[in-house]
């Protein structure tokens, strides 16, 4: 790892504690309907790691890819595609919700034997605060991404669950 941690911490890659990393899908605002199901975009990931749904995309219920589930407690959205300086950017979903999520985000869902959501999210934003996703994300014109690949291949420190939890509840 980039520097030594503390003793019963490890470096693990991110996709090793992932229990399942999914991206969204694309909704065009212009041939939306009026619909029931929000459709998170990267504007509802605040830069403080939450979730903020003052401002609200539906889509119809018919939109749902077949086997499409809801976000649960515990979830990860990660901004995968935004401006170079807000890439990276993370919220942790805190209750169950019936809603979905644009391509520009990706949904991790942690193995809770080794990695908790709340662990995970206070990671990502750590990460996205230092600069670490703007100096290895892709960069377009206009616009730049991080994609599955490299983020299941991110570095992260793992400490013991209990001190995860510990640590998570200190600075929240």
């Amino acid at each position: 790892g980039p520097y030594k941690l503390p003793e019963g911490w490890r470096w693990v890659r991110l996709g090793e504690v992932a229990a399942d990393i999914q991206t969204g899908f694309a909704f065009r605002k212009k041939g939306a309907h009026k619909g029931d199901i929000i459709h998170i975009r990267p504007y509802n990931i605040g830069e403080g790691g939450e979730l903020v749904l003052t401002e609200q995309f539906l889509i119809p219920c018919g939109a749902l890819p077949k086997g499409w589930t809801g976000l649960q407690p515990g979830d990860v959205l990660f901004n995968n595609t935004n401006s170079v300086e807000l890439v990276g950017k993370t919220a942790l979903v805190r209750t169950a919700l019936k809603a979905a999520f644009s391509n520009h985000i990706t949904r991790i869902r942690t193995n809770h034997e080794e990695c908790t959501g709340e662990w995970l999210a206070l990671t990502l934003n750590s990460l996205w605060r230092q600069g670490f996703f703007r100096h290895r994300c892709n960069k377009w014109i206009g616009q730049a991404g991080y994609n599955t690949e490299a983020l299941r291949d991110t570095p992260i420190p793992l400490p013991p669950l209990e001190e995860q939890r510990r640590i998570v509840a200190r600075l929240e």
